[in-house]
C-alpha cells in the first residue's frame, strides 16, 4: 500500500510539473531572464520529485527475495538424503540374495559394476536435464560403489590379483578425477580424493613395499594439489593437503618394523617444496590462503622431522634440516623483500624454523638470551613491515623466551643466566625505544610504551633483588634481609631522583610506589624472620627516607 500510495503521489507531482512548464513557455515572450528562472525552477523540482522514486528503486532492488524452501527440500537435500536410503535398501536386498545362495561370488562383482556404470549414466543424464545436485549424488555414488565392487573382488573373493586390482583402482579413480572437473563439481572431487587415498589400504599384497605405498601417496597428493590449485577448488586444496599426512601416519603405524623414516620424510618435503613453490610465485591470487596453507606445512615438516630423527641417535639430521629450511626461508624473504613483494608468510617461518633450532640446539639457559633477541627482533621486522603473522611470530617468540628467562634465575654473578637477564633488560629498552619512533601517535602506542616501562622497571628490581641476594649469600638472614631493603630503597630513591632531574611527575611517582612497596615487603616479610634490633634499624631507616623525600616534593 505504501509502494502505490507514493507513485500516486509521484504521478500527481508530474502532471504538476507539466502544468507549470505550460505556464512557463506562454510566458517566455515577455522576457528572456524571467523565461531562464522559471526553467531552472522546475528542473529542480523534477529531480527532487524522482527522488522518491529512485528510493523505491533502490529499495526494491536491494530487497533480498525470500528463500525458497521447495527448491532447497526438494531438488538439493532430497536426493542426498534418498540416495543413501537406496543404496542401504540395495545393500540389504543383495545381502538377502546371497545369504539365499541366488548370487555367487563373480556375479556379485559383476553386479557392483553394473550399477555403477548405471549410476554414472543416469548422474550425467540429470545433469543434462539441469538436475546438478541429482546428478552430482548419482556420480559420487557410482565412484563409490565401483570401488567397492573391485575391493571384493579383490580382498574378499581373490579374483582379482594385486597388480591388476592397483591398476584398475587407479583406473578408476582417474575417471572419477576427470568427472569432477568436466563437471566443475568440488564435491566430487572430495570424494575422488578420500577414496585414492585409500587406494593402497584396498590391495592385499603379499610383500608390501613401503616405497611404493609412500611414493604413490605423495604423487597423487601432489596431483590432486596442482588439480585443486588449477580449478580453484578451497576444501579439496585443503583436503589433498591434509589427508596425506594421515595416510603417513596410518602407514607408519601399520609398517613391518623396518626404517621407513627416510620415505615418510621425503614425501613430507616433496609436499611442502610444491606448496612453497605455489606460495612464492608472483602471482595476486591467494584466494585458496596458499600463504597460509605454507606455514601450516611448514608446522608439520617440522613436527614430523622432530618425530622421525628428534629423539634418535642421528639427531644431527633433525639440526640440519631445519638448519637449512629456515636458510631457505630467511633468503626467499630477503628476496622477496628486494623484489618489494609481500613476504608476510616467509619471514614468519625463518623466524619459526630458528627459534625450532635454537631451542633443540641449545640448552635451556643457554637458548634464552638467543631466543629473546630472536624474538625481538622478529617483532620489530613485524612492526616495520606490518605483517600480521610476523607480529604474532615474534611476540610468542619473545614471550617463551621470557619464560625460560623468568623460570631460571641467577646463581652465581657471571653465568649464562646472568647474560639472559641482562638480554632481556636490554631487549625490553630496545624494545621500548623502537616502539616510541616507529609507530604513529594513538592510544595504543601509549598504552604498548605504558605495558614495557612498567615491565622494565619490575623486572630491573627483580634482577637486582637476585643479584643481591647472590651476593649476600654469606650473610646471615638478618643481614640479608637488611641489605635486600636497603637495595630497594635505594632504587626506589634513584627512580625518584631521575623524575626529578627529567621533570617527570610518572616517573617520581614510580619511586614513591616502590618506597611503599619496599614498606610492604618489610611488613610482611622481613618481620617474621629478623631481630628487633634489625626491625628498628629498617623502619627508622625507611621512615627517615621517607619523611626526607616527602619535604624535597613539597619544597619542589
Amino acid at each position: 500500500m505504501d509502494l502505490e500510495l507514493r507513485v500516486n503521489t509521484l504521478e500527481k507531482k508530474v502532471k504538476d510539473l507539466e502544468q507549470q512548464l505550460e505556464a512557463i513557455l506562454e510566458k517566455e515572450k515577455n522576457s528572456q531572464a524571467h523565461l531562464t528562472l522559471a526553467t531552472t525552477t522546475p528542473v529542480l523540482q523534477a529531480q527532487e520529485a524522482m527522488e522518491p522514486y529512485s528510493e523505491i528503486t533502490k529499495q526494491a532492488k536491494q530487497s533480498a527475495p525470500p528463500k525458497d524452501w521447495e527448491y532447497l527440500i526438494a531438488r538439493v537435500w532430497l536426493p542426498r538424503i534418498f540416495i543413501v536410503v537406496f543404496l542401504l535398501g540395495v545393500l540389504w536386498g543383495f545381502t538377502a540374495a546371497v545369504s539365499a545362495g541366488i548370487i555367487t561370488e563373480p556375479v556379485r562383482c559383476i553386479l557392483g559394476i553394473a550399477v555403477a556404470g548405471f549410476m554414472y549414466w543416469q548422474g550425467e543424464a540429470q545433469i543434462r536435464r539441469s538436475r546438478i545436485a541429482l546428478g552430482q549424488v548419482l556420480l559420487g555414488g557410482s565412484s563409490c560403489v565401483l570401488i567397492i565392487s573391485l575391493f571384493a573382488a579383490h580382498m574378499l573373493f581373490g579374483l582379482i590379483p594385486a597388480g591388476l586390482a592397483f591398476v584398475l583402482f587407479v583406473v578408476s579413480i582417474g575417471l572419477s578425477v576427470f568427472t569432477a572437473l568436466r563437471h566443475r563439481s568440488q564435491a566430487l572431487m572430495i570424494i575422488t580424493l578420500l577414496a585414492g587415498y585409500l587406494v593402497p589400504f584396498l590391495v592385499d599384497s603379499a610383500k608390501p613395499n613401503i616405497w611404493v605405498f609412500i611414493g604413490y601417496e605423495a604423487l597423487f597428493s601432489i596431483a590432486m594439489i596442482l588439480v585443486s590449485f588449477r580449478y580453484s577448488f578451497r576444501a579439496a586444496y585443503y583436503v589433498a593437503i591434509g589427508v596425506l599426512h594421515l595416510s603417513l601416519l596410518m602407514g607408519s603405524l601399520m609398517g613391518d618394523g623396518t626404517d621407513n623414516r627416510a620415505a615418510i620424510i621425503i614425501a613430507v618435503i616433496l609436499q611442502h617444496t610444491l606448496l612453497y613453490t605455489l606460495a612464492t610465485l608472483p602471482s595476486k591470487d591467494n584466494t585458496l590462503g596458499q600463504r597460509m596453507t605454507l606455514f601450516m606445512s611448514f608446522g608439520l615438516l617440522a613436527s614430523w622431522m622432530y618425530g622421525l630423527y628428534g629423539h634418535s641417535s642421528d639427531r644431527i639430521t633433525y639440526e640440519w634440516m631445519v638448519a637449512l629450511w629456515s636458510l631457505l626461508y630467511s633468503g626467499t624473504s630477503y628476496w622477496l623483500f628486494s623484489q618489494k613483494r609481500s613476504l608476510s608468510v616467509h619471514l614468519p617461518i625463518a623466524t619459526f624454523g630458528w627459534f625450532l633450532w635454537l631451542i633443540y640446539v641449545l640448552k635451556a639457559d643457554q637458548s634464552a638470551a638467543a631466543i629473546v633477541a630472536e624474538g625481538a627482533i622478529a617483532l620489530c621486522l613485524g612492526v616495520k613491515l606490518r605483517s600480521k603473522l610476523q607480529k604474532i611470530t615474534g611476540t610468542v617468540t619473545y614471550l617463551i623466551g621470557m619464560i625460560i628467562v623468568l623460570v631460571h634465575p641467577i646463581q652465581e654473578i657471571f653465568s649464562v643466566e646472568t647474560f639472559a637477564w641482562l638480554a632481556l633488560l636490554a631487549s625490553i629498552g630496545g624494545l621500548y625505544s623502537f616502539f616510541r619512533v616507529t609507530l604513529e601517535e594513538s592510544r595504543g602506542k601509549l598504552e604498548l610504551q605504558y605495558i614495557l616501562l612498567w615491565a622494565e622497571l619490575v623486572l630491573c628490581l627483580i634482577f637486582v633483588t637476585q643479584i643481591t641476594n647472590v651476593l649476600t649469600r654469606a650473610l646471615t638472614v638478618d643481614y640479608q634481609h637488611l641489605v635486600l631493603s636497603a637495595v630497594w630503597v635505594v632504587y626506589a630513591i634513584l627512580l625518584i631522583v631521575y623524575g626529578l632531574t627529567i621533570k617527570k611527575p610518572k616517573a617520581r611517582l614510580v619511586g614513591i610506589l616502590f618506597l611503599f612497596v619496599t614498606l610492604l615487603k618489610i611488613i610482611f616479610v622481613d618481620l617474621p624472620d629478623v631481630s628487633t634490633a634489625i626491625r628498628a634499624i629498617l623502619f627508622i631507616g625507611l621512615g627517615t627516607i621517607g619523611v626526607v623525600i616527602s619535604r624535597i616534593l613539597y619544597k619542589r
